[in-house]
């Protein structure tokens, strides 16, 4: 059975469902034609109420990484095949020349640090300033973003989710 959109009667305050269709012109108690469609009003509410919530699910991305760390270039299948460069390290582990790479590889190890507003990523922000307050030369090391990190995931008890 279809439901009719509740109406009241501004005058007498008396509420109905219209029998016909949704729109009663006139109120069955009083006769009065000011007539307000309360139905019509929730409705409208609802609809406002789900627009903005798609609006607030849309905007609001935590999986977007930070646009100012380098994010290490896509794995292809063939990419175990390909031979390595001269300089890595016999264990298998890739030297680090520059900080860039540094950043790349301690994003690819943890990618919380990506985030904003991650426990990982907080630790590791509260970290930095205050080493950049108290060992400076902490950052002459290019890898100093992956032993931060590591730092900061074994203060907070979490593990790297790279292999």
């Amino acid at each position: 059975m279809k439901q009719r959109l509740l109406n009241r009667c501004q005058n007498c305050g008396h509420a109905w469902f219209p029998r016909g269709f949704d729109l009663s012109r006139k109120c069955p108690n009083c006769g009065s034609v000011d007539v307000d469609f309360t139905g019509r009003i929730y409705l409208g509410i609802l609809a406002v109420i789900a627009i903005a919530a798609g609006i607030f699910w849309a905007s609001d991305r935590p999986h977007k990484t930070a646009k100012n760390i380098a994010t290490p270039p896509p794995v292809t299948p063939w990419s175990h095949m390909r031979p390595r460069p001269s300089g890595q390290a016999a264990a298998g582990a890739p030297l680090i020349a520059t900080e860039a790479e540094g950043r790349a590889e301690a994003v690819r190890l943890y990618p919380d640090l990506a985030v904003a507003y991650t426990p990982l990523n907080i630790e590791f922000v509260a970290r930095y300033n205050r080493y950049r307050r108290e060992k400076p030369a902490f950052f002459e090391d290019p890898a100093w973003p992956v032993i931060l990190v590591k730092e900061c995931a074994a203060a907070i008890g979490e593990r790297s989710r790279s292999p």
